[in-house]
């Protein structure tokens, strides 16, 4: 069963997330986040916490939620079947993904940075379809 493991947004972009565990989300995005009222269709970003834990143990670098600017880090979902048009029930929230993966060689949105650059192919840019909270434990329902 998947679940979301933190809740995190960030005050500036292309820095770190802090973890909050749990956030208002309307269709402007997440409130407080530095990507709130921008527009657009990338509100939250999803991360698997498979691959993210798999990048900590071969770092030297010690384990923190947030380490890669993502909103919602997420256990349990298998990466590969998402598609773009899937949707994801988190509690009242409703989640559709609108992107699968970040930057790339095409793009040059996370050129020298170092936050992102590690977890690019795994990311999920997500549009908030219906309004909610979102919470730190709350089971996560994958809709094709």
């Amino acid at each position: 069963m998947a679940k979301i493991l933190c809740v995190c947004i960030s005050k500036e972009r292309k820095t770190c997330s802090q973890n909050i565990h749990e956030c208002e989300a309307d269709l402007q995005g997440l409130v407080g986040d530095v990507h709130y009222g921008m527009g657009g269709r990338k509100q939250v970003s999803l991360l698997p916490y498979e691959k993210v834990k798999e990048y900590f143990e071969q770092s030297e670098e010690e384990f923190r939620y947030g380490r890669f600017g993502e909103n919602l880090l997420v256990e349990g979902i298998n990466w590969n079947s998402i598609a773009e048009g899937n949707r994801f029930r988190c509690g009242g929230v409703l989640l559709e993904a609108v992107r699968i993966g970040a930057g790339g060689p095409a793009s040059d949105a996370y050129k020298g940075e170092k936050v992102c650059t590690p977890m690019e192919p795994w990311f999920v840019f997500c549009q908030i379809l219906e309004a909610g909270r979102l919470r730190e434990g709350e089971i996560i329902l994958q809709q094709r």
